[in-house]
This record gives structure tokens, C-alpha cells and sequence, in this order.
């Protein structure tokens, strides 16, 4: 739309310009009709006063109605950052100021720019960093809170913001811990919860000072150490289920040898005992350190399998043979139900028959004389799946939970007498994660139990 811009200097020396001339008008007509001077001069004074006020008035309008621009111009600028430039004002002795603004809001708009870029790539790292950051103000509200945090507290932004930290979740160790950061200490600890999951917290807290060295609020970082605890719980379970298991072959080796040595290897019937002996705690120890070396290569990151077509038969076949000494030393008889004689699968050929192995050989061992041991193959729609049942002792039910955990054993006294190392449903389970599949497990205490290896038959 065409504005006219105006001057008030100008428009004020018009008007006064024109009152002149209107007046010596009048006075001129004043003359000429023989008015009086007093009433020419009252009615000059009179017409003077109307387009003064007249004038005054339209220029009173002009400069609000541009100040007022200028200040919706502004508050546009501050609140929504969303103004180019400023409006040009009417009147000219505005120019300056309006000049002035223009480059204030430039300023404005430039700084606006940049704590919103800040503001972003601040909001971008909390919401990515793998730990719970919660920003607290002086008054112990919520001032923010990320989605890490959001999901170790089970709460949402919009719930805690505002709220103190008790009100959002119950656990006077961290209520504490951001109380005393309020008063100046930086505090660490670490503190389990149960709500809404069981965890093992690390909490850091530490003020937030302004420029005077007044604590204005608390941040407080909550990192989750539960994977980090329970892998040094089982690191050091396993050490010392490691030197326990390694302890009694060695033991007994050193036992042997030094009963070789003190002069039983001068009696040849002691001799052949302790040599037999020796033979088998020396086969005992290389059994658990080859399972320890699978193990570890299977939980070693970057662990890839060698997937090939292979026929399941064949395989149970060889698997079965190499325990058929096994199974006759323990009078087991050993039986295979085939049910497809062309059943194929897809994957590790060699860690499938380890887990097949395994599980035979704690169905030949944990079985008893006279016992029987059947190996089952069935080839479902999507997935092959291999089952070992025996007549042995069976599992207690309250131990089923803990059979694939490493060195557990249900029968220790048994395990140790036949050699057993305790890793073998350890490795079964793992081959079964690694393709995909699952391992389950019937059993009744007393009568036998079933293990099943499921496999999918699309494991590439």
C-alpha cells in the first residue's frame, strides 16, 4: 500500500504559513466591510486555534500510529523471531529510530539464529548420549529431562517438567544426592532401583553456577550399570568356576606324579592304575579347556558361522557313533527315529553336531544301566528341530532355570566321575541363539528328560 511520509516540521510551517495568509485575508475583508479589528483579530485567533488543534491531532495520530508499528514490529521480532525488516514509519524525524531498530532487530534475529542452533544441536546430543541427563532448577524443579532418562525412570518430559524429583520417582539416594549438588558438592553414587525395572544406577551431581558464582540449578547424569555389574558378577563367577574346575584334574594329576615318583611306578600293578588315572584327569583337563576355547570364541564379538546344506541324518549318525563306546560303557542302548530319511538344514555344520554331541553325552552319562537314549528328527514348516530323551535321573524343577549357565551341574558327583566339564548345555545354547532357533526341555524328576534343539530352516 502507497504511504505518504511526512515531515512535522513541514507540516507545522504550512499551517502556520497558511493561518498568516487566511488572516491578513480576513483582516484585508475586515477593511473593506468595515469590521472592526478586534473581531478580524478574534476570528483569526479563532482560525488559527481550530487548524492548529486540527493539525496537532493528525499528527499525534500519525506518530502513535507508527510508534505503535514499531512496537508490534518489535514484540513480532521477540517473540516469534519472525520480522525481515522494520516498518518504514510516516513521519521522517522517525527515520533515525526506525534505522536504528531495523539493525537492533538484525542483531536480535542474528543471536536468535544462533542460540536456536544451539539450542538444537544441545537437544540433539541429549536426546542421542546414552545416559540420563535431568536439569534441575534452584527451586529443586524439573527444568529437563531426556528420553534416556524418561525411559530409566519411567516418566515422560511433559509429566516431570515442573515437578521435583520425588514427585516423578521414589528414591531418596538420588533426591539426596541432587540435594546436597544444590548446596554446592558434587556428589557420586551408585543406587539400585525396582521401579519400573530392576537396575543399577551411577548418578553424578554437580551444581550449575552463573557468572557470579551462584548456584542457579543442578544436572544430574544417570548412566545404567546393570549389563556393566552383571558382566563383572559373571566374569568373576566364572574365574573362580574356572580355577575350581581346573583346581581338582590339576590336583589330582600332581597327586599321581608325586605318588609315581615316591615309588609306585616300581610296582607295575600301581603303576597301571595311577597311569590310568592320569590318563583320565589328563583327558578331563583338555575336554574343559576345549569347551572354555568354544565358549570364548562364540561370545567373542565378530564371531561369524560357517553356513553350509547338509543333511541332519548323517550327521546324527556320526554323532551317534562317536558315542556308541560311551553309551556300551554304560550299558545305554541308543536308538534314532529318523522320520524323514532326506531332512536337510542350513547352517553350522560343526557347532549343530557339537550341540548334538553334547546333549547325547549328557544323556548317555546322567542315565542309568539298562537306560535308553533316543535321538528324534523332526521337519516342521519353517524350522528343523532335534530331540535327545533319556531314562536317566531327570531335572528337579527348580533347577531347570540354571542348566545353561556355565559349570552348573545337577549332579555334581556324577558330573565329575564321568568327566564332565559342565559347559556342554552352555555351548547347546549358544549354538542355538547363533542360528536363530531355541533349545527346550521337558522332564519329570526320576523317569528322564527331552531336550529339543530347534534350528529355522532359513538360517543364512
Amino acid at each position: 500500500m502507497l504511504r505518504f511520509r511526512h515531515s512535522l516540521f513541514w507540516r507545522y510551517a504550512l499551517a502556520v504559513s497558511f493561518i498568516v495568509l487566511v488572516t491578513a485575508l480576513i483582516l484585508t475583508l475586515a477593511l473593506h466591510a468595515k469590521m472592526s479589528e478586534a473581531a478580524a483579530i478574534i476570528t483569526g485567533i479563532a482560525l488559527l486555534l481550530i487548524f492548529l488543534a486540527g493539525v496537532s491531532i493528525r499528527s499525534e495520530r500519525t506518530l502513535t500510529g507508527d510508534l505503535n508499528e514499531i512496537a508490534s514490529a518489535l514484540e513480532k521480532l521477540v517473540v516469534e523471531n519472525d520480522l525481515d525488516r522494520m516498518p518504514q514509519p510516516r513521519l521522517t524525524e522517525l527515520d533515525d529510530l526506525a534505522q536504528h531498530m531495523d539493525a537492533i532487530a538484525g542483531h536480535v534475529r542474528k543471536h536468535y539464529a544462533e542460540l536456536t542452533h544451539e539450542r538444537d544441536r544441545l537437544s540433539a546430543v541429549l536426546d542421542n548420549i546414552n545416559a540420563g541427563v535431568i536439569v534441575v532448577r534452584s527451586d529443586l524443579k524439573i527444568d529437563m529431562i531426556n528420553p534416556v532418562a524418561e525411559k530409566i525412570l519411567g516418566t515422560s518430559r511433559e509429566y516431570a517438567q515442573g515437578r521435583t524429583f520425588t514427585e516423578i520417582h521414589h528414591t531418596p539416594v538420588i533426591d539426596r544426592a541432587i540435594e546436597k549438588s544444590r548446596e554446592g558438592a558434587m556428589v557420586s553414587t551408585e543406587v539400585k532401583i525396582s521401579i519400573p525395572h530392576s537396575r543399577s544406577l551411577r548418578v553424578l551431581a554437580n551444581p550449575i553456577t552463573s557468572a557470579g558464582d551462584e548456584i542457579t540449578g543442578v544436572i544430574c547424569v544417570i548412566e545404567d550399570v546393570t549389563s556393566r555389574r552383571r558382566l563383572e558378577r559373571v566374569r568373576k563367577d566364572f574365574v573362580a568356576n574356572v580355577s575350581h574346575e581346573l583346581r581338582t584334574p590339576v590336583a589330582n594329576m600332581r597327586a599321581v606324579v608325586d605318588a609315581l615318583i615316591a615309588g609306585a611306578a616300581d610296582d607295575p600293578d600301581a603303576a597301571r592304575r595311577f597311569l590310568t588315572d592320569l590318563d583320565r584327569e589328563s583327558r578331563r583337563l583338555v575336554d574343559i579347556i576345549e569347551d572354555l576355547l568354544m565358549l570364548s570364541r562364540l561370545e567373542a564379538e565378530g564371531t561369524t558361522l560357517v553356513a553350509e546344506t547338509f543333511a541332519v541324518n548323517e550327521m546324527i549318525e556320526e554323532a551317534l557313533a562317536e558315542k556308541a563306546g560311551l553309551a556300551w560303557k554304560g550299558e545305554v542302548e541308543l536308538t534314532f527315529s529318523d522320520g524323514e530319511n532326506a531332512v536337510e538344514i542350513r547352517g553350522d555344520r560343526n557347532l549343530i553336531k557339537l550341540a548334538c554331541t553334547n546333549l547325547l553325552d549328557n544323556a548317555i552319562k546322567y542315565n542309568r544301566p539298562g537306560g535308553r537314549v533316543e535321538v528324534l528328527v523332526a521337519h516342521g514348516k519353517n524350522e528343523i528341530s532335534i530331540s535327545v530323551s533319556d531314562t536317566g535321573i531327570g531335572i528337579p524343577m527348580k533347577e531347570r532355570s540354571k542348566i545353561f549357565e556355565r559349570f552348573y551341574r545337577v549332579d555334581k558327583a556324577r558330573s565329575r566321575e564321568t568327566g564332565g566339564t559342565g559347559l556342554g548345555l552352555s555351548i547347546v545354547k549358544h549354538a542355538a541363539d547363533f542360528h536363530g532357533g531355541t533349545i527346550n526341555i521337558t522332564s519329570t524328576e526320576g523317569e528322564g528328560s527331552t531336550f529339543t534343539l530347534v534350528i529355522p530352516n532359513d538360517f543364512s
